[in-house]
């Protein structure tokens, strides 16, 4: 006698499928054997056939409808990621389908496999070109070598001297992040409200490649958030928008008010007027590039290929990873008790007064204190050799973990802080992971509350708000 393997569990699909076979002609020792059930079992699904077919066609629209619902937001995800520069693989977008679909309880057998991947990319129309390839380090440092070289020879064909060279990079700042184990983290993890430990703001940097002249730090913010502001204190350059993030328009308002000005000043005090190249990441996802350029003659800007810019950055070899250290020891010497006496409470409570205005008081002294060495040697990987390029040293980077870990344990409920804590604090933002996060949290609130917005790829919003705001707080 055929051993049967008798199940725990029929769902509606399995009995629909039963009644579909025994439609299309099995036999019922065929049915039996496949899902290993009684005659009797059998028999009551068939006199029960009328109820499992309404059943099953709920339950098939109710499941195809979670999976719509999933496409679509992991779809704005992925529209707002490319929007950010963020570049994904295939792997990327299965991982966060399924983080999406269990976040929006969707269908429990749901696996995002290859075949729901070629499906989704047919279904949104996005091709191979649109998604990163997994591109080997090797090819990356070749690809960067080559730009290297390029770069190297447009300087010198070119004639342009080196404190008349720079490099602008835009990247996301969670203003608000603390570390691991403060009391500030465990009361927002505790009352599941660590969204207050992510407002982020998008910045932009600019140096040039001798140290001596750094423009000041443009601000993107939420336009809900710099309602309490005025203009007339710090020289740290303010624009809005509701996305929080460069477009086209805030891009080149600061390039021709702001950098162009900036040079043009130059300018007038050499009493010359020299040749400047600006080197910016990723411009092409805003700007047809030749409009940029045809904008002022004396000024060149270059990009590098997407798969070498992280490489060839300036900005990115030091200087950012450098300013976002100094903003959080500003953060902590904000919110640092006043007298032996204040309370984790008290902590919690002065962190939570912070607002925008002191995120760019923290962003303008942050950006001095960078020194001069970490903003010239930032170019070596650029500019110079391998043989060379200037040791790098770790002093700083432990000079500054020691003083956060020193200014944490004077708070109270931080005193459990300890380097490893910080080491992750420094580095939370670097990189794209943040931005996938961030982008992840908006499209999913926006999905529950019925707003999510569409986002189309090919219309850079371009809504900006005021220009420029030296600020001061409104008494």
């Amino acid at each position: 006698m055929t051993s049967r393997r008798k199940p725990l569990y029929l769902t509606i699909t399995d009995k629909y499928n039963i009644l579909m076979m025994r439609d299309r002609g099995e036999i019922r020792q065929t049915i039996m054997e496949k899902y290993g059930v009684a005659l009797s079992t059998l028999h009551t699904i068939y006199v029960k056939s009328e109820e499992i077919t309404k059943q099953y066609g709920l339950i098939m629209g109710l499941t195809r409808r979670r999976l719509q619902d999933v496409d679509k937001v992991v779809y704005q995800w992925y529209l707002r990621c490319k929007e950010r520069k963020v570049q994904m693989t295939g792997a990327d977008i299965q991982r966060e389908a399924l983080e999406i679909n269990e976040k929006l309880n969707g269908h429990p057998r749901f696996k995002a496999s290859t075949t729901w991947l070629r499906g989704f990319k047919e279904r949104y129309n996005i091709t191979t070109a649109d998604i990163r390839q997994n591109i080997q380090a090797a090819s990356e440092f070749t690809a960067a070598e080559a730009f290297k070289a390029d770069f190297n020879r447009f300087l010198q064909e070119g004639g342009f001297t080196l404190r008349n060279v720079y490099n602008a990079v835009y990247t996301t700042v969670m203003w608000k992040a603390v570390p691991e184990n403060s009391c500030i983290f465990n009361r927002a993890k505790s009352t599941g409200n660590l969204e207050m430990c992510e407002d982020y703001v998008t910045a932009l940097f600019c140096a040039n490649a001798t140290g001596c002249h750094t423009m000041p730090v443009l601000i993107i913010g939420n336009p809900q958030s710099s309602s309490v502001l005025n203009t007339d204190i710090f020289p740290t350059i303010y624009n809005v928008n509701t996305k929080v993030w460069m477009d086209s328009s805030i891009f080149k308002q600061w390039y021709k008010e702001y950098f162009l000005e900036s040079i043009k000043e130059r300018q007038r005090e050499n009493g010359s007027e020299d040749k400047y190249l600006l080197l910016v990441d990723n411009i092409m996802s805003l700007h047809d590039i030749n409009d940029i350029n045809n904008i002022d003659p004396l000024v060149e800007v270059k990009s590098p290929p997407p798969n070498a810019a992280a490489l060839s950055q300036p900005m990115n070899c030091g200087i950012i990873t450098c300013f976002k250290r100094k903003y959080r020891i500003e953060l902590l010497k904000t919110i640092r008790p006043l007298s032996i006496y204040n309370t984790e409470e008290e902590v919690i409570d002065l962190y939570k007064e912070l607002c925008v205005w002191d995120f760019c008081r923290f962003v303008n002294d942050a950006w001095t204190l960078i020194g001069h060495s970490i903003l010239v040697n930032s170019w070596d990987n650029l500019l110079r050799p391998i043989d060379m390029r200037r040791t790098q040293y770790t002093e700083t980077w432990d000079a500054d973990i020691s003083n956060a870990v020193e200014l944490l344990h004077t708070l109270p409920g931080c005193e459990q802080c300890q380097k490893v804590h910080v080491f992750r604090w420094f580095n939370m933002d670097n990189g794209h992971d943040i931005i996938k996060k961030v982008c992840t949290n908006e499209v999913l609130r926006e999905f529950k509350n019925d707003t999510l917005c569409p986002v189309n790829i090919n219309i850079i919003d371009d809504e900006a708000g005021p220009s420029r705001a030296k600020f001061s707080k409104r008494s």
